[in-house]
């Protein structure tokens, strides 16, 4: 889990399988259109608000916590962590975490491919 640190506020963000497959279905997209999505992320002021609030949605489920706070608030938190044009800081370091997850559950895949490769 990422712990965005505000001012007064620290806030759980989550990704894994939930907010992959919520992403997706934000934007339609198939799981290899998902990947070309990240990358351009950057681009689209819409994608980086949903990326962080559905991070945000997929730690209250994980957490078993109530759903608080807005696509507005996330707008709030991401122009006081310095916007969206910052290249170091928790922006970065956010997205750095959701390919970090997406690396593991890439690796896991394919250890799980050769083990099943290599019983054969």
């Amino acid at each position: 889990m990422f712990e965005l640190k505000l001012k007064n506020n620290t806030i759980s963000l989550k990704w894994g399988t939930w907010a992959m497959r919520e992403f997706c279905q934000t934007y339609n997209l198939t799981l290899e259109r998902y990947f070309e999505a990240l990358a351009e992320t950057q681009k689209d002021i819409d994608k980086i608000v949903k990326i962080f609030f559905i991070g945000y949605k997929a730690a209250c489920i994980s957490k078993k916590e109530e759903i608080i706070y807005t696509e507005l608030d996330v707008c709030e938190w991401i122009d006081e962590i310095g916007s969206i044009y910052v290249s170091e800081g928790q922006l970065v370091e956010y997205f750095k975490y959701i390919l970090s997850t997406i690396n593991v559950n890439v690796n896991d895949v394919k250890d799980t491919e050769k083990k099943k490769a290599s019983k054969h």
